[in-house]
């Protein structure tokens, strides 16, 4: 076929118990018969998802009705957009149907249809009880009030009112948007020969095209679209609610319950907070109750982790998490179904709220008041997400929130507007205002602190008391912004990786003051043949450590020079020095210093290396030019 734009499809799932004429009954709305695997046709069932377009706008998925196979009806349904319950006139409702009932309504299927097929099997009387039957089954589910029409596959009893029914609903269903972008939970992987390999799924968001990449998750394998198909055509492009078909160029394995996304979304984990919807007819559950995760198509055993509760009772809601035993695909927002381990009978709705949480204690402070406000819209969600972190960066909220650029750019802008948060816009980091205000306050708390315990020192290195206050949430950016917004304010002043208080100046304790006096005097005497530490330990009687503390806090109050190869110099001999270069030539060298100042190559290199870096001089080979004599 020609290759076009693939057509907007809204995806009807149908429902119900085994045997109960689903497929046959697509197959007289379409003419196609989904049971084309030689088990399915031997054994009379449906065994694996099926798919039949239905007009130019509409796509059936038929799923399995047998009990051991709801978990590929449950695969079906999370890409349903609306509903087709079929319930057999002769059984009437049977377990599998208020199974397949409660998983749509878990999965927030809102539009459906109810389809009483096999009608000329009974009387008109049985079918009045079985119609009435299943609308009180609907009642209290996402389904209530929906259409209840009774048919026959065979007579063709109905079958117009139902088409009829059906075009109506297409027309009211909304197709999903196109956001920025792409998901498609894989519910088959196969090869074919001469092609490769091939994934299929029904596009939960966004777009994809021939020639993109996309990341395969939860095993992080890039792949590449070599060709599409929507609905068995061949298509330049799949978007949401397509039925697609994707060839690949990857080196994974892709299987059932992985997914494709856009390279920069999603979150692969092995722990969820959830709201959790039990029916009321399912089993209760206790603390630490083994139990499957269904989110997409993917299927994994976890652990349940009641936060408020030692048990929960059947139609219950709570906020719960989960220990998950493998890790899982998923986004915040994301609906799925939680089955019992054994037996696999179906508990309720999933509503995924935090997907992978910055701590895991089923007791951690205020975790119910956090998951509270991510029942919200995606602004309330935001605000949770980044106080729950701290820090947090616009690609990690779009790794876990199932938003656009755009959207959450906007959002961010409110939160912002609003005093509520933080954004360094260069970086991308968030941080909430509360956090930032009482970092801004404890800044220089720290340094008043540090000054009162440590006179001596200029300041306190800038990474000491960054760690000091921001703990493990320092990072460049924040540190560097934090430090620049209290120096704007005149509350600091950073120079040469030390921060001090704007009022505060080194000054020497007056229990070393003694002491340093006597070392300055033996440096100024000294004046250019500087003496080493030891030297000066010997001649003044001193511990040689005592000296070398007493050099830190004469350099600190700017009474010595520290050259380089640690030579030591009052700062009287250093002026000294530097008075004598307005002597010399416009440009001189090494030598014509050395002679000047009367001192040797040892003292004078490192002595001009000191000028330069005061920008006293600038040197261009062998050659200095002097720039200014102000004092040291």
């Amino acid at each position: 076929m020609n290759e076009h734009s693939p057509k907007r499809h809204v995806v009807i799932g149908t429902a119900g118990h085994i045997d109960h004429g689903k497929t046959s009954l697509i197959k007289a709305l379409t003419g196609r018969d989904l049971d084309k695997l030689d088990e399915e046709k031997r054994r009379g069932i449906t065994i694996e998802l099926g798919f039949a377009f239905y007009g130019d706008h509409a796509a059936f998925v038929d799923v399995p009705g047998h009990e051991k196979l709801v978990k590929t009806m449950i695969a079906g349904a999370s890409a349903m957009s609306a509903a087709m319950l079929v319930i057999a006139a002769d059984d009437g409702v049977m377990p599998q149907t208020r199974e397949h009932l409660t998983v749509l309504d878990s999965l927030g299927v809102k539009r459906g249809i109810v389809v009483v097929s096999k009608a000329d099997l009974v009387d008109n009387d049985w079918l009045d009880l079985v119609v009435e039957e299943a609308r009180e089954l609907l009642e209290g589910t996402s389904l209530a009030g929906s259409d209840v029409l009774a048919v026959d596959n065979l007579s063709g009893r109905g079958i117009d009112e139902l088409r009829a029914t059906l075009d109506s609903l297409v027309k009211t269903t909304p197709i999903p948007g196109d956001e920025d972008f792409f998901r498609l939970p894989i519910d088959r992987s196969f090869t074919i020969k001469g092609h490769g390999r091939v994934v299929t799924g029904t596009v939960w968001n966004g777009t994809a095209q021939n020639g993109q990449k996309i990341r395969l998750l939860p095993s992080g394998h890039d792949a590449r679209v070599r060709s599409l198909q929507a609905h068995e055509e061949s298509v330049d492009s799949v978007s949401s609610g397509d039925r697609a078909a994707l060839n690949l160029t990857t080196e994974a394995e892709p299987e059932r319950g992985d997914v494709l996304i856009s390279r920069d979304r999603g979150i692969v984990t092995d722990f969820l907070d959830i709201s959790l919807s039990l029916a009321p007819d399912a089993r209760g559950l206790k603390q630490r109750a083994r139990i499957r995760v269904h989110l997409g198509t993917a299927e994994v055993l976890g652990r349940l982790l009641l936060i408020d509760r030692e048990f929960m009772q059947p139609g219950e809601q709570a906020d719960v998490r989960i220990a998950l035993e493998a890790p899982i695909v998923t986004m915040h927002g994301d609906l799925g179904v939680l089955r019992f381990y054994s037996p696999t009978d179906t508990l309720g709705g999933i509503r995924v709220l935090d997907p992978n949480p910055p701590d895991r204690k089923r007791t951690a402070h205020g975790l119910l008041d956090r998951l509270r406000d991510m029942h919200g819209k995606p602004n309330d969600a935001v605000l949770s997400f980044v106080r729950s972190r701290t820090v947090m960066t616009v690609s990690e909220l779009l790794q876990m929130i199932p938003v656009s650029h755009d959207e959450l750019a906007s959002i961010i802008d409110q939160h912002v507007e609003q005093q509520q948060l933080i954004h360094l816009r260069e970086t991308g980091s968030l941080v909430p205002t509360s956090a930032w205000d009482d970092w801004l306050a404890a800044i220089p708390t720290t340094l008043k602190q540090y000054h009162a315990e440590q006179p001596n020192d200029p300041g306190m290195p800038a990474n000491a008391v960054l760690q000091t206050v921001l703990g493990e949430y320092q990072r460049a950016d924040i540190g560097d912004a934090i430090l620049k917004a209290l120096s704007d304010s005149g509350s600091i002043s950073e120079d040469s990786g030390l921060v001090r208080l704007c009022d505060h100046a080194a000054s020497i304790s007056n229990k070393d003051m003694a002491d340093a006096e006597r070392v300055h005097a033996f440096l100024v005497n000294a004046d250019l043949i500087p003496p080493v530490p030891s030297v000066i330990a010997e001649e003044l009687k001193l511990a040689e450590n005592r000296v070398r503390e007493l050099l830190k806090a004469l350099k600190n109050v700017r009474r010595v020079v520290i050259l380089e190869d640690k030579l030591v110099l009052a700062v009287e001999a250093v002026n000294h020095a530097r008075a004598q270069l307005s002597t010399l030539p416009e440009e001189f060298k090494l030598a014509e210093f050395n002679a000047a100042v009367g001192t040797s190559r040892k003292v004078g290199a490192p002595l001009l290396g000191y000028f330069d870096k005061q920008g006293v001089t600038v040197r261009d080979g062998d050659i200095r030019r002097l720039i200014k004599t102000t004092d040291a």
